[in-house]
């Protein structure tokens, strides 16, 4: 497992936090390490990597779980402290047994833990053969997936993406649209907020804007491909989006567009999210500039005409209309920057499509509001929804952006890059952490961070010719989050937990905990990585290489975490959905 002489000489580069590692780990394999022990098993031992560790350890459990007679042991360690091993196997998505020992020796605490593992599981023994096996020494949290015969690596829950290039993104994009030409509804044409993957299964709901996303995206894919087979499931789901806008001359809510379709009752939910009409707006704008269709550009005018109702005269918005209990309409006051920004991008784009100056004199009000907002906070902005984070930050910057083009605003366009230069200083840059690397404190899930993509990309194609880089270092950002946000999209190594890994692929799942699908991670990711393919270079765009073993296993501090990672608690408390959920209930 360890070569022993990268513990009797290590490198003479080594950070100073990771000095005592290195003698823990010394500690720990001291009877392995030393010079009688390396005859026979314990010279199994020098020379492996990682990967060929972590085959030998998948190979042993999976011959301990098939009973096989008299199985050898393929890695010899030996440990002062007993040695902690989790075995958990997972069939059809879900984990049927679990086990635990801690032994002096690997392979028999490996082999104690598949044992109870499978006595965990059942006495039916048919499932074998389609279980996979995770596997963690928990005393370092190092960790890996059985995988077609191999030992994955596994970081915090992720299989984690070393190495990135153009073809990788490609291959992304070709499996993200035909996950989202999969969820469509067949007959309506709409789309589901969630997959379920552990349960393959979709909540009995089709939700509007998560059908103008998906709708945005094929048709920024159809732009960009030629691909002439995609017209027919845009046809479908834009029938199914023009369905949802409410149509009542004189009443609340005329030219809305409804946030949801009850597959059950059959019914549209009497609820109308500003954001779900703005981003309605970005997805009929699209459809009319393909189609030449006026239909879409006059429902884009309607609704547009109901986000001017929800706007105070100070450019405040008002974020949603619903019908409560007790059959009386209310609005909700608190205020939301994803909101406002959605409104003031959609009323932008609107304009530019229409010239109709009714648009640009709103938009001119809130992006006035937010102006003043950023001159006494400054860019790293929050709302009554959430403290301040990079999500509602970076809708501040797209919404100016979209202004100030309209608009033909060159000292607003020259701030907003401002803006968007303090964002990427925040961006976490550290090679080392591959779990991390690329995204921002307070963005955990494949969502936040694949729309911090999508808007760093407009940023990118329409960079200022003044600019001193030609916005490299957007391209950079956008390459570092490509690759985290490979670490959360459904492949064939990582879908243990999917119960049909053929139809999860593709999909992005939320973060290490909740695997379900979000359908607007999907869509930001793509987005991005359509608007961005063709800007990046051949080859390798990111290479991180896994530590040496040695380092891999350092051991879990007192408090329990990595000893080489910091308190990551806090993370994410801020996190922000396409539409905050905050007192709302679905």
């Amino acid at each position: 497992m360890v070569d022993c002489r990268d513990i009797e000489r290590p490198a003479a580069r080594v950070r100073p936090r990771l000095i005592a590692a290195w003698l823990a780990i010394a500690a720990v394999l001291f009877v392995a390490c030393d010079p009688g022990e390396r005859d026979g098993a314990g010279a199994q031992l020098a020379g492996l990597d990682n990967a060929e560790f972590r085959d030998r350890v998948v190979a042993f459990v999976r011959e301990v779980a098939a009973r096989e007679p008299d199985v050898a042991c393929p890695v010899s360690m030996t440990g002062v402290e007993p040695l902690h091993v989790a075995v958990a196997m997972y069939v059809g998505g879900a984990v049927v047994g679990r086990g635990f020992a801690a032994e002096h020796e690997l392979c028999p605490a490996l082999k104690a833990a598949t044992e109870r593992a499978l006595a965990a599981s059942g006495p039916d023994r048919s499932r074998l053969a389609q279980a996979r096996f995770v596997v963690e020494l928990t005393d370092s949290a190092y960790a890996m997936v059985e995988y077609e015969g191999e030992g994955v690596e596994l970081v915090n829950g992720l299989v984690p993406a070393r190495v990135l290039d153009r073809h990788m993104v490609r291959r992304r994009i070709d499996e993200g649209e035909a996950y989202l030409l999969r969820v469509m509804d067949p007959s309506l044409g709409g789309v589901h907020k969630y997959y379920h993957a552990p349960t393959d299964s979709f909540e009995a709901r089709l939700h509007t804007i998560y059908t103008a996303s998906t709708l945005y995206t094929l048709l920024a894919l159809h732009a960009h491909d030629s691909d002439e087979s995609l017209r027919q499931p845009i046809e479908r789901a834009a029938g199914f989006l023009l369905s949802m806008q409410r149509l009542a001359p004189g009443q609340p809510g005329h030219g809305a567009f409804h946030y949801s379709l009850d597959l059950q009752r059959h019914e549209r939910e009497p609820r109308f999210v500003v954001g779900t009409t703005s981003k309605s707006i970005f997805t009929l704008i699209a459809l009319h500039a393909l189609t030449g269709d006026d239909a879409y550009l006059d429902a884009a005018r309607l609704a547009a005409d109901w986000l001017l109702i929800m706007q105070d005269a100070d450019g405040r918005v008002t974020p949603e209309l619903r019908l409560d209990a007790n059959a009386a309409w209310s609005v909700t006051d608190r205020e939301s920057l994803l909101y406002t920004g959605q409104v003031l991008s959609a009323l932008s784009r609107l304009y530019e499509a229409t010239a109709d100056p009714r648009y640009l004199d709103a938009a001119a009000r809130t992006a006035g509001r937010l102006l003043a907002r950023v001159e006494s906070e400054g860019c790293y902005l929050g709302d009554d929804y959430r403290s301040p984070n990079p999500i509602s930050s970076s809708w501040v910057i797209l919404s100016l952006f979209d202004y100030a083009r309209a608009g033909d605003e060159p000292a607003i366009r020259e701030a907003v890059f401002a803006c968007a230069d303090e964002l990427l200083a925040r961006q976490i840059d550290d090679p080392a952490d591959v779990y991390r690397h690329g995204r921002w404190q307070a963005s955990l899930s494949s969502s936040g961070n694949g729309w911090l993509a999508e808007v760093l990309s407009e940023l990118y194609r329409d960079c200022p010719d003044s600019d001193h880089d030609g916005c490299a270092r957007f391209r950079r950002a956008v390459v570092l989050l490509f690759r985290l946000l490979m670490q959360y999209t459904y492949s064939p190594e990582n879908s243990f937990v999917a119960a049909d890994p053929d139809m999860a692929r593709g999909g992005l799942f939320w973060n290490p905990r909740e695997r379900d699908v979000r359908t607007d991670s999907v869509c930001h990711a793509m987005n991005a990585y359509v608007f961005m393919l063709d800007h990046l270079p051949a080859g390798v765009l990111v290479e991180l290489p896994e530590p040496p073993l040695a380092e891999r296993l350092a051991p879990l501090d007192r408090s329990g975490r990595l000893a080489d990672l910091e308190d990551e608690e806090a993370d994410g408390e801020a996190e922000e959905d396409d539409e905050p959920a905050v007192d709302i209930v679905e």
